[in-house]
């Protein structure tokens, strides 16, 4: 039999080897020893005279314990701890859906094997195709304005110099949006707006709101945002209170964090998970990733592309702390059932964030134009929190946003207080420590000039614009409207196996129209803004002339079916590989 002094100095070293900086290496091919362990004992078997690992565990108990009694509680004790991990491992692994469980198994083996010096070798080769690829396409135009500056100038420029560069540059790449060729991305676009704006953001320029004593407009202006973005949507709880962020995914990622640390407060979860649909936007992938949540992502219905309330009931689990609800979802403007997803949290007494980043200022002034809007809102019993982009259809600047509550008890939950630190007491509502007041001011002079009927107008033109254009799309042989078109976003795709989407959308690049590509299924969409006005007539011109120009040559090659061609045959990692070296592309002089 195993000696003891064996078994404790094997102990003794594992535990001491997980403590070492080495095992951070060891750690990674743990897996591939445990199961050599295994294969090896199994095909040894017979030559093994100490019996299985719980029989030298046991005989390890019976050398240093010789109570009887005190031997089989502590076995017993080991018994419900081994139990409890099957339990948990067994949980943790048979929740994943089947294509979770391969994405999870085939990206575990692609990050070890770049490891390998001749894989790693090959996998930085295609790397440098891609961005070689990648540079060829984005980079040219950048580098063509003036010189290119790797450090600080030895004498300053003049201010004359600097202003006619960025007035050169404006001029051209002001051209798609101001044409209305520009799906999203700017929503207003009207110069005197703009210039209002960034006058309004002069004036408070090197304000901070952490100093509310020395800037107490700011601290006015920004409880007014709240409280002016929370009238539109609180649905009589007068209870729903908030924060203003930089943006849509700042805002998503403190309503995770708000909804963690309430549920591990009060309910003692520890290992939180969330359940959203496979059309959530990535802002919440992002936010779970920071965060160390497990997110469950379920199958959407592919004839209104809501989410799939069944596979969401079938997902929820003791440790679900929050479900995830669109209104709308960006890639195909569809209104997630809000109401049923509202019903499910109830019963479940879990959280429900609305993300309404697209649908802040438009839903609320569509319901009451009459358009078929269903609740979202906190009028439903189950809503927690709500995010609305002030930035997008609230005609402010980028870089502000609001993220709502259903009480502030939750809302305390995503405050950062710190009382140990030597520089003195640190507290901050949100993510970012300073934060620029100017993004403050001029949101809530936004929101001032347009009021609610400035507001409801343009909600109504745009509504009109989306409904011909989803009407007109369905007319085009070939093509069809996937959704229902709720709100903004107007999402398409081929009926016929032969007319390639990704196609359709390069020639529509080629006639000046800056769309976006989806996948899963292939589509793209254009989201429609104040720009897109009258615009439908142009656009439903140039979608059939592009559709019969790929139908004219349907073997001519296309960057963006290439591309997803690429992405929909390979595992995450190599896509996440790609996806970064496009990073480093941007990110490079």
């Amino acid at each position: 039999m195993v000696q003891v002094e064996h078994f404790v100095g094997g102990l003794a070293l594992y535990v001491l080897v997980t403590r070492v900086h080495v095992f951070r290496s060891i750690r990674v091919v743990l897996p591939v020893i445990y199961l050599a362990v295994l294969v090896y004992r199994f095909l040894h078997f017979d030559d093994l005279k100490d019996g299985s690992l719980l029989d030298i565990l046991r005989s390890f108990l019976s050398n240093v314990i010789s109570n009887e009694k005190v031997k089989s509680v502590v076995e017993d004790a080991l018994g419900l701890f081994l139990l409890h991990y099957l339990v948990y491992v067994l949980n943790k692994y048979t929740s994943y859906n089947v294509k979770g469980f391969y994405d999870m198994i085939t990206t575990y083996f692609f990050n070890n094997a770049k490891a390998i010096p001749f894989v790693k070798a090959q996998i930085l080769k295609e790397h440098k195709k891609v961005e070689a690829d990648l540079e060829k396409d984005l980079k040219p135009k950048s580098r063509a304005l003036g010189t290119i500056n790797k450090e600080l100038p030895k004498e300053g420029w003049t201010k004359d110099e600097v202003l006619g560069l960025m007035k050169s540059c404006t001029k051209t790449e002001d051209t798609i949006w101001a044409k209305g060729h520009l799906s999203g991305a700017v929503y207003h676009g009207g110069l005197e707006h703009q210039k209002f704006l960034n006058e309004c953001f002069g004036m408070y320029s090197l304000s901070n709101p952490l100093h509310a004593d020395i800037w107490p407009s700011i601290m006015k202006f920004d409880a007014e945002i709240i409280a002016m973005t929370a009238s539109l949507v609180k649905g009589g709880v007068e209870t729903v209170c908030g924060c203003t962020s930089s943006g849509g995914t700042d805002s998503i990622i403190l309503a995770v964090k708000a909804h963690r640390d309430y549920w591990r407060d009060n309910f003692q979860i520890f290992e939180p998970e969330i359940v959203a649909s496979v059309s959530a936007h990535p802002a919440l992938d992002k936010a779970c990733d920071m965060l160390g949540i497990r997110l469950v992502k379920v199958a959407m219905n592919l004839s209104t592309m809501e989410i799939d309330l069944n596979a969401l009931r079938a997902a929820i689990g003791p440790n679900t702390i929050m479900l995830y609800g669109s209104a709308p979802s960006y890639p195909y403007g569809t209104i997630d059932p809000i109401s049923e997803l509202s019903k499910i949290a109830k019963k479940y007494n879990i959280g429900l964030h609305v993300d309404c980043c697209l649908g802040g200022f438009v839903l609320p002034f569509a319901k009451q134009l009459g358009y078929n809007i269903p609740d979202f809102d906190f009028r439903l019993p189950g809503v927690t929190t709500m995010s609305l982009d002030t930035h997008k259809y609230g005609y402010t600047l980028k870089g502000s946003s609001v993220l709502l509550f259903r009480n502030n008890e939750l809302r305390q939950s995503m405050y950062f207080c710190y009382s140990d630190w030597t520089g003195g007491l640190y507290t901050t509502p949100t993510i970012a420590g300073s934060r620029s007041g100017g993004l403050i001011a001029q949101c809530w002079a936004s929101m001032m000039t347009m009021g609610s009927e400035g507001y409801a107008h343009n909600v109504k033109e745009i509504m009109d614009v989306v409904q011909r254009i989803a009407v007109g799309v369905n007319q085009i042989d070939g093509l069809r409207v996937f959704g229902r078109a709720d709100a903004m976003i107007v999402a398409f795709g081929s009926t016929d196996p032969s007319l390639n989407i990704y196609a359709v959308g390069d020639k529509m690049h080629a006639k000046g129209w800056s769309l976006n590509s989806l996948q899963k299924p292939a589509c793209i969409h254009i989201c429609c803004t104040v720009k897109h006005v009258d615009k439908d007539k142009e656009f439903l011109v140039d979608l059939a002339e592009a559709v019969a120009q790929v139908r004219a040559n349907p073997q001519e090659k296309s960057s963006n079916a290439a591309l997803y061609g690429v992405a929909s045959s390979l595992p995450p990692g190599p896509v996440a590989d790609i996806l970064k070296v496009y990073n480093d592309v941007v990110l490079k002089l």
